[in-house]
């Protein structure tokens, strides 16, 4: 006789909850303002072990000196390759004053994603650096979407790219989507057995065909935006088992499931939320440690997603 496995699922509800979430940020006019002068060699070297050549290859720290004007020279920069969308991380440049007298270096930053964005360009402006001397500029920045973006310096006419990429998370952890909807998946359980309720009124009992399960995923969906704004479909979760994609399956049980009108108006106030489970079925061959939920979504500007593991 099969094992059977029962599950326990959440009920669907609505709930109050906190106002919060950002999104991404953009160059400030002066950086975060970190502009040291010191001595320069004029050898355009930098410690560090990241690699490129600091046009557009984003690899971390590089040397390798690119003029401006003839007075201004680019000695360093200091750019990380990766990031994740939404977390902060800083661009550094080192800059050498070549003239014969102190001046500030100032030019513009251009900002321009692969999948769009809401990034506005900014400026680089340092304090006087003293002839034949360097100074550090650095600025923090974030970006909310999944892209490769390019940071341009006009002076230099020099890129540097960086790649966007989506978190990685664990079960039972928060993401905030650049629309500050807060997406938690709260556990991950597989069962080859559910019960249902009948409209008549008797419990009826569903076993998995054979070498078949299903995983049941409890989604918590909450709008922390000031205004009201739809949540996301179930359609928008997909299981991950071996590199292949599943959506949710449609099965006799309703109780608790994560689900929207289905006519009218699904915008939530600021503040609620919805929860629920979905259910995938898979191969009986599976655990739970071979499972993975991704969630994706897009605005008018790009794209995110976020992808959660037990």
């Amino acid at each position: 006789m099969r094992r059977r496995r029962f599950l326990t699922v959440s009920g669907t509800a609505f709930v109050g909850g906190a106002l919060a979430g950002c999104t991404g940020s953009e160059p400030e006019d002066g950086g975060d303002k970190n502009s040291s002068p010191t001595k320069g060699n004029g050898s355009g070297e930098t410690t560090g072990n990241g690699g490129g050549d600091g046009n557009g290859g984003g690899n971390g720290k590089s040397g390798g000196e690119s003029t401006a004007d003839g007075q201004f020279s680019l000695v360093s920069s200091d750019v990380p390759k990766e990031v994740v969308l939404g977390e902060q991380f800083t661009l550094g440049f080192t800059i050498k004053n070549n003239g014969d007298s102190a001046s500030t270096f100032e030019s513009p930053i251009e900002v321009n994603g692969s999948e769009g964005g809401s990034q506005q360009s900014g400026t680089i402006q340092t304090e006087e650096i003293p002839p034949g001397e360097t100074t550090t500029w650095s600025t923090k920045l974030s970006y909310p979407y999944i892209s490769t973006v390019n940071y341009l310096i006009g002076a230099f006419e020099k890129s540097f790219s960086v790649k966007v990429v989506a978190p990685t998370l664990s079960v039972g952890e928060t993401f905030v989507s650049p629309n500050e909807v807060a997406i938690t998946i709260r556990d991950i359980t597989l069962t080859d057995h559910y019960r249902y309720e009948t409209g008549a009124g008797p419990m009826e009992d569903v076993e998995a065909d054979d070498n078949r399960q299903w995983a049941f995923v409890t989604v918590n969906a909450e709008n922390r935006f000031r205004m009201r704004q739809a949540l996301p479909k179930g359609e928008t979760f997909s299981l991950l088992v071996g590199g292949r994609k599943h959506k949710p399956s449609d099965i006799a049980k309703q109780e608790g499931k994560y689900e929207l009108e289905r006519f009218g108006s699904r915008d939530v106030a600021s503040g609620e939320s919805l929860a629920g489970w979905l259910a995938y079925e898979i191969s009986a061959d599976r655990s739970v440690s071979d499972l993975a939920i991704e969630w994706s979504a897009s605005d008018g500007s790009g794209s995110w997603s976020a992808q959660w593991s037990p």
